[in-house]
């Protein structure tokens, strides 16, 4: 389930734990979920939030702007995201972490759940800060699609993973994910 407003805040903090430099703030996080209503999901695990996945579907403007290098959550318009009733053009990985290697294989195949499930028909598309995560984008099948800002790249899908996604099915322990309240 997604992380409800009331929990964006330990969503924010496990995000910051997680990832190495500077992340969105609460209040943009916060904003971005209430427009898509799907974009975070939190695992929890033994009662303790342990990992998380955070995508965005993307409408085609959204596309743009992030090709242009202007999408962030910091300055996302609600006519860049796409709510419940509206169809993506895209969807961008914005963030996937977990606190051990069974988190972390959870929170991938959560992405890999919606991916498949609810987004099949669309490009996903992703950023890696670390050498762990460009390792990710070559076992996802990822290409190097564009470097909106000059110096990153932004990886784009070149089709569903279904080797690593039928592993991670297979293997995963999965554990609790955000309730309903």
């Amino acid at each position: 389930m997604p992380v409800t407003l009331d929990r964006i805040e330990e969503f924010h903090a496990l995000a910051d734990e997680l990832i190495d430099g500077e992340i969105a703030g609460v209040e943009d996080i916060a904003r971005v979920q209430a427009w898509t209503q799907r974009s975070l999901h939190m695992r929890v695990w033994n009662g303790t939030p342990d990992g998380f996945v955070a995508s965005i579907p993307l409408s085609q403007k959204g596309v743009d702007a992030l090709f242009a290098g202007e999408f962030g959550f910091a300055n996302a318009r609600r006519d860049w995201v796409c709510g419940l009733e509206e169809e993506a053009a895209a969807l961008l990985s914005w963030g996937l972490a977990g606190r051990n290697p069974h988190a972390q294989a959870a929170a991938l195949r959560a992405l890999l759940v919606g991916w498949r499930g609810f987004y099949s028909n669309v490009r996903v598309y992703a950023r890696a800060r670390t050498t762990e995560g460009q390792a990710l984008m070559r076992r996802l099948n990822f290409e190097i699609c564009a470097y909106p800002d000059g110096v990153n790249p932004l990886y784009g899908s070149t089709g569903f993973p279904d080797k690593l996604g039928a592993m991670l099915l297979k293997r995963t322990i999965l554990g609790e994910w955000e309730p309903a309240s």
